[in-house]
């Protein structure tokens, strides 16, 4: 009975190793189609155009629409004046939410031009 273990394990261990694993395959079975058309290459780097400085009546603009068109807005009164070096907000808010809004907005779209913020929160 020793005999007929011993023969049943020798003989599972050398078939498994005789089994060798497969490597998987480094390439994909089927080839990815170029990115440009045979003959053609990628077109070279373009810089953007310099960025040109937006007149007062355009930035104030650019505020007063996004002013408007925000929600939590909707309540505020908050009026701009933009001049050469700086965009003044005055009027009313009913909250510091819309306070800091109001003036995040307007930096976004002041550029180089100094924010002067003199709105008030309701209290």
């Amino acid at each position: 009975m020793n005999f007929a273990v011993c023969a049943l394990a020798f003989f599972l261990i050398t078939s498994f190793a005789q089994q060798q694993p497969q490597t998987p395959s480094t390439f994909p079975p089927y080839t990815t189609p170029p990115t440009f058309p045979e003959g053609q290459q990628m077109p070279p780097d373009k810089k953007a155009p310099p960025q040109r400085r937006l007149t007062s009546t355009e930035v104030e603009q650019e505020i007063n629409d996004h002013l408007a068109s925000e929600p939590t807005l909707a309540t505020a009164k908050v009026n701009t004046k933009v001049e050469a070096q700086s965009v003044e907000l005055t009027g009313r808010v009913d909250t510091e939410a819309q306070h800091n809004l109001a003036v995040r907005i307007a930096k976004s779209y002041s550029g180089d031009r100094q924010v002067v913020d003199k709105i008030r929160v309701k209290q």
